[in-house]
């Protein structure tokens, strides 16, 4: 039972621009085009405009400092629920019975990365059928307190632990580019990436003033961990129409492939 795991970017289900703003009318079509999935499936989302403004202003990416803190990680757990409540309704409206799952209760962190995750449920839940549905949040670090657990991360550890299939990471763009494509039109899409381009960590374009999570680096990190495993990835234009839909099928769709070999 090797699960497809997809991750859907904050940019593409929330409009970053405008705090707690859901963008009903794609996530509704992603909803439609994860169906294209005929085997076991796993979603993880981002935070976009949800999670990462509150995350910022309280600084809760830097760990406890402080009782002032506090309110802020309830803030940003809470946003975080309702974002992951959103994505759910649409997926169970196109009849995927999807079910949320919290991380921060299973989920336990050592200086940001995870320690230990309770995933026996997750795998309970696929066996019946069920789609488990992860997000960011605000978890446990046995160094630094708190810190936020990125949704990357969380593709990154379930595809360890359950020997995905494949990973395919919907983002707002048409892939990974040296710089910035939206500071720099010239830009180009690097088609595939392997473990053996070490230029591209310091070559990729720095997350956003939004981001809390490393942005596109630390994505490409992630996913060449598991390139050196043996599980496949594709970063792709989820917020272009039927994209994510052709990335499932297998077809050739524009975008960046993470995997080992040259």
């Amino acid at each position: 039972m090797k699960p497809l795991i997809v991750k859907l970017g904050g940019s593409v289900v929330t409009d970053k621009r405008k705090p707690f703003l859901v963008k009903r009318k794609d996530l509704k079509r992603l909803a439609g085009e994860l169906k294209a999935a005929k085997g076991p499936l796993i979603v993880v989302h981002g935070g976009g405009s949800f999670g990462h403004p509150l995350a910022l202003k309280y600084k809760i990416a830097d760990g406890y400092t402080g009782k002032n803190q506090l309110m802020g990680m309830s803030l940003t757990h809470r946003a975080m629920i309702l974002l992951n409540s959103y994505v759910v309704e649409a997926l169970q409206n196109a009849d995927i019975p999807a079910i949320g799952v919290q991380p921060s209760s299973s989920t336990v962190l050592i200086n940001g990365r995870i320690k230990s995750m309770d995933i026996g449920p997750i795998r309970m839940m696929l066996a019946l059928g069920l789609v488990p549905v992860l997000y960011g949040d605000v978890v446990s670090d046995v160094k630094k307190g708190v810190k936020i657990l990125s949704g990357d991360q969380i593709v990154s550890y379930l595809a360890r632990r359950l020997g995905a299939s494949k990973v395919i990471v919907g983002v707002d763009v048409d892939g990974v580019y040296a710089d910035d494509p939206k500071g720099n039109k010239k830009s180009e899409i690097l088609k595939k990436i392997t473990p053996d381009d070490a230029r591209l960590v310091a070559s990729l374009g720095a997350a956003g003033t939004q981001d809390v999570t490393g942005g596109m680096r630390n994505k490409v990190l992630e996913l060449l961990d598991l390139a050196r495993l043996g599980i496949e990835a594709e970063i792709v234009n989820a917020s272009k129409p039927n994209v994510l839909r052709g990335a499932i099928r297998g077809k050739n769709v524009l975008g960046t492939k993470v995997c080992g070999g040259s």
